[in-house]
């Protein structure tokens, strides 16, 4: 009898599996040939335990498809079939690194442990107050910087490391490991890494993210279950709103983007009311505009967050505007 054939028992051999998942990987590409898919036909119409070990992994892939609603796995799903191939070597050697990719996957969709609900996994909580920062170093050797009042959690588990933004802003950088991806969850999508430097921001109704160094894959879920994904490479960022549309990717200004972990403001040409706004994230004295005439006011220039009176110095000397103090906690800007 054939090596390939179903046992007995109905037992599927593993060489049958192994290249059903081959098969399968290559057929996943849009841009595969025709002839590697006659040549697909062959060999399933070959032997009966081939037709068998597709038809169980199709039925796998199916059945799995409700259960993958969480954008972390569709995040590590994408990025482990789209790993940039060595354009150096032979392409054979990457359908082996594709099957190897799906099988995982398949492996991970088809555990009981991620169609039941999950085990808890113990959690720990950091936050900032309105003009702090603070540095968070976790045990794997990844660091989290918070800026102004801002809230994490980070809850690590066998497969994932995971830190939930809930509000604010965070700095990460990631110690690499790939068997252990570093996903944050933040609005209503990921941002898987691996050994990176980015960070991500939550804004009312959208979040953004800026990549500083390395690579990221970011994944997003709409109210209808809708999946989108996106990649990064450094200095490039991108933003998705609540509904999970994600924008078109733009290079970053690394400057800006860094200012805040040096407790500066790089201004180019902002409106008075975002700096005004920006500003206030920084103190528990909040400046509000007074005069409507000076919404539209445009600034330049370099101003330190924790710093509120030498700010209003600038903006009186520089610019129209008189600071009038109301109340301990409040100062309107009038012209």
């Amino acid at each position: 009898m054939s090596m390939d054939r179903e046992n007995a028992n109905g037992r599927i051999p593993t060489g049958s599996q192994d290249e059903a998942e081959q098969w399968f990987a290559r057929l996943l590409d849009r841009n595969c040939p025709a002839e590697e898919r006659a040549a697909f036909e062959r060999w399933r119409n070959a032997d009966p335990a081939h037709a068998a070990a597709y038809r169980e992994l199709e039925q796998l892939w199916k059945r799995s498809e409700a259960a993958v609603k969480d954008p972390a796995v569709m995040a590590a799903a994408w990025r482990a079939l789209r790993t940039e191939p060595d354009t150096r070597a032979p392409r054979r050697w990457l359908l082996p690194a594709m099957a190897a990719g799906l099988a995982i996957l398949i492996a991970v969709i088809a555990l009981p442990r991620w169609l039941a609900a999950p085990a808890a996994v113990a959690s720990t909580a950091y936050a900032t107050t309105a003009g702090q920062q603070r540095t968070v170093q976790l045990e794997d050797g990844s660091s989290i910087l918070l800026d102004t009042d801002t809230q994490i959690t980070v809850s690590y588990s066998s497969s994932t490391r995971r830190v939930d933004l809930l509000h604010g802003q965070a700095q990460f950088s990631v110690h690499g490991n790939h068997a252990w991806p570093f996903v944050v969850h933040a609005g209503s999508g990921t941002v898987t890494a691996v050994g990176t430097q980015f960070q991500v921001r939550l804004n009312d109704g959208s979040t953004d993210v800026a990549l500083l160094q390395g690579k990221l894959a970011i994944a997003t879920r709409a109210p209808d279950g809708a999946m989108q994904s996106a990649s990064l490479i450094g200095g490039q960022g991108l933003a998705f709103d609540e509904d999970g549309r994600i924008t078109p990717v733009y290079p970053l200004d690394l400057q800006q983007a860094q200012g805040w972990t040096q407790g500066k403001l790089f201004v180019h040409d902002w409106r008075l009311s975002r700096l005004v706004l920006e500003m206030n994230r920084y103190s528990h004295t909040k400046l509000s505009i007074g005069d409507p005439s000076l919404q539209n006011i445009h600034v330049s220039g370099i101003f330190r967050t924790n710093d509120q009176q030498t700010f209003l110095q600038l903006l009186q000397q520089g610019w129209a505007i008189r600071a009038k103090r109301v109340s301990e906690t409040q100062v309107v800007l009038l012209r």
